[in-house]
């Protein structure tokens, strides 16, 4: 068994997709969790959240336009430990672009992921407890609900997909 040394001034970088039909919801989630945030005039959102001084979590929120999608895969894809896909729960339309969305990520990578539909703050007659833990649609995809008026939820839903990382640990 050998060491493997890392330099003190090596940062680690996780890299994560936001994306969905809506880009006031994938601005807001990333918000949500970034201390710096970038928005870019072609529909694409950046944000950078460090967790110590030689681990850092990177967010692109990426539009619905099938170029911004090339892009992504292009630059993150590669890297990616995850995605994380936000429509508007009461959107009937939201959820049809998400499973095509979903068909896309499946065919590109073999990533985690979580679908979240957000609730906005509206009354639903569900108990939370049913869903703050998530759904597990598969080995590598979950779902739950997410309330983007409510800033620490947005935490919640990324340590439903980080618990589902470290689940698969070999």
């Amino acid at each position: 068994m050998s060491l493997l040394t890392v330099q003190k001034d090596t940062h680690r970088i996780g890299e994560i997709v936001v994306a969905g039909p809506s880009l006031p919801l994938q601005k807001r989630f990333i918000t949500h969790l970034c201390n710096e945030v970038v928005i870019t005039n072609n529909s694409t959102v950046f944000g950078r959240s460090k967790i110590t001084d030689e681990l850092q979590l990177f967010f692109y929120g990426i539009g619905e336009k099938e170029q911004y999608m090339d892009f992504a895969w292009d630059l993150v894809a590669p890297k990616m430990l995850g995605y994380v896909l936000v429509y508007d729960w009461f959107e009937g339309n939201g959820f049809t672009s998400v499973q095509q969305l979903l068909n896309t990520l499946s065919r590109h990578v073999e990533s985690h992921g979580i679908v979240v539909g957000d609730i906005g703050g509206m009354p639903i007659n569900i108990d939370r407890a049913v869903y703050e833990s998530g759904f597990s649609l598969s080995s590598k995809l979950y779902f739950s609900l997410w309330d983007s008026t409510d800033k620490t939820n947005a935490k919640d839903v990324l340590k439903i997909l980080i618990d589902s990382l470290i689940n698969h640990l070999e």
